[in-house]
């Protein structure tokens, strides 16, 4: 779940950045170069990549020490119950499966039920649309087969599927004129020539994993628009019409005869929205405005890129090594201590705010009772440290600097077990525990 957390945060940042980006800079951009941009956004969701650019964004508080050490703080503490943040974070985790995978079932349904549906659909013989068609073909530069359906039942022109692809024409509009079906497939294969039809099966991907996440849904809306927009600016482009008139005209000729009805899942139809429509229009008519300005764009891709990559929700990875390295070395000796049986002088090697939550007699007490059953320590191996400043509490907010270490810990008669032990930064610098956890894994 810290996984998932920290890439539905950067998602999320890049599904914004993107859209303001995007939205700003689309008069102006052509849409080959607005792609650099929006290939961010998947990348985001589904990669967990590191790098720590801008160290203030790494600084946010660490899921880890969240969910499993605020029951330490601020008073010591020792248990071997059941862990209550434990069984909260597998409770999420269980929601999240169950989410991810009753929407994946959702889309693979509906994807079966869409694709055996129009896999029954004979292809178009009439050899004047599947000349048009190779002549489209050409000027794109597809090459791959690429299936022509005429029928009655398609609402609107859509192209579907990727290895074995088809385009859908409305039996209403094969019979128009050559002109006015020429922009309609130019468009469709502009569509298949800039991979729309992958890069919409993985935002299909990351709107599963992350289902939970509204920014997900709304990124990948979106997109959708921005395909349409970066797929009428290909056909302006390939039509040699500087104005985009022709285009504009030929493609409201075309939709005056389709029916705006829901047109089948996984295809990409070229009706959409009235509102959106006009959008596209009016970009049409701003085609001649727009320029390449590829280096633009992916200077703003990168930097985009490196505030995304720079977030993270483990404060380990920016805790300097040396602080860490230092309060290891106190906790482990701390800890050889207690597995001795030095109960009273852990308590005298622990820091000021500990010994003043508890007595020297009562932590005795708590750890005799909590730790002895357990028999001796067979294996201790770290697994992570993570420093934190003023870290928040249940209580209020501590001061200082901390830093937060697990373990995996084995004894005789628990043979695994999970250590939480918490390190302050005392006033002359040393390291003394301010707290320590153990429950059963």
């Amino acid at each position: 779940m810290i996984l998932l957390t920290e890439l539905t945060l950067r998602g999320s940042v890049a599904a914004l950045a993107v859209i303001v980006f995007d939205r700003s800079l689309a008069g102006w951009i052509g849409g080959p170069s607005r792609r650099f941009m929006w290939c961010l956004v998947p990348l985001a969701f589904l990669v967990p990549l590191h790098i720590p650019v801008f160290s203030a964004l790494g600084r946010l508080p660490p899921v880890v020490a969240a969910a499993f050490e605020a029951p330490m703080l601020p008073a010591p503490a020792v248990s071997v119950s059941g862990n209550a943040a434990v069984r909260n974070l597998s409770l999420a985790t269980g929601v999240w499966l169950v989410g991810a995978l009753s929407y994946a079932a959702l889309v693979l349904v509906q994807t079966a039920r869409a694709s055996r549906r129009w896999s029954r659909e004979r292809l178009s013989t009439d050899h004047s649309l599947l000349e048009l068609l190779e002549d489209c073909k050409a000027e794109t530069g597809v090459t791959v087969p690429i299936g022509l359906v005429v029928s009655g039942s398609v609402p609107s022109p859509a192209i579907m599927g990727w290895l074995r692809p088809r385009i859908l024409i409305p039996a209403s509009l094969a019979t128009s004129a050559p002109a006015d079906l020429r922009p309609i497939l130019l468009h469709e294969l502009a569509h298949f020539r800039w991979f729309d039809v992958p890069f919409n099966w993985l935002l299909t991907l990351v709107r599963s994993l992350h289902w939970f996440n509204p920014l997900a849904h709304l990124g990948a809306v979106a997109w959708a628009h921005f395909r349409e927009e970066a797929a009428d600016e290909a056909v302006v482009r390939l039509m040699r019409d500087c104005t985009g008139r022709a285009y504009g005209d030929a493609l409201v000729r075309a939709l005056r005869q389709c029916r705006h009805a829901a047109v089948p899942f996984g295809a990409m139809a070229i009706v959409e929205s009235v509102h959106h429509l006009k959008r596209r229009i009016t970009m049409i008519k701003r085609y001649h405005d727009k320029s390449p300005r590829i280096l633009l764009a992916g200077f703003a891709s990168i930097v985009l890129a490196a505030v995304v990559c720079s977030i993270s929700v483990r404060a380990a990875d920016t805790a300097p090594s040396d602080l860490k390295a230092a309060a290891l070395a106190s906790a482990q000796t701390w800890l050889l201590g207690i597995d001795g049986g030095q109960y009273k002088q852990s308590w005298k090697d622990a820091s000021t705010a500990f010994q003043k939550q508890v007595t020297a007699d009562q932590w005795e007490g708590m750890l005799k009772s909590a730790r002895e059953p357990l028999g001796k320590c067979n294996q201790r191996k770290e697994v992570s440290a993570a420093l934190q400043k003023d870290p928040p509490t249940p209580n209020g907010v501590l001061k200082g600097e901390f830093v937060i270490m697990q373990f995996d810990s084995s004894f005789e008669n628990l043979k695994s077990a999970g250590e939480t032990v918490t390190f302050t930064k005392e006033e002359d610098g040393s390291w003394k525990a301010a707290g320590y956890y153990i429950h059963p894994r």
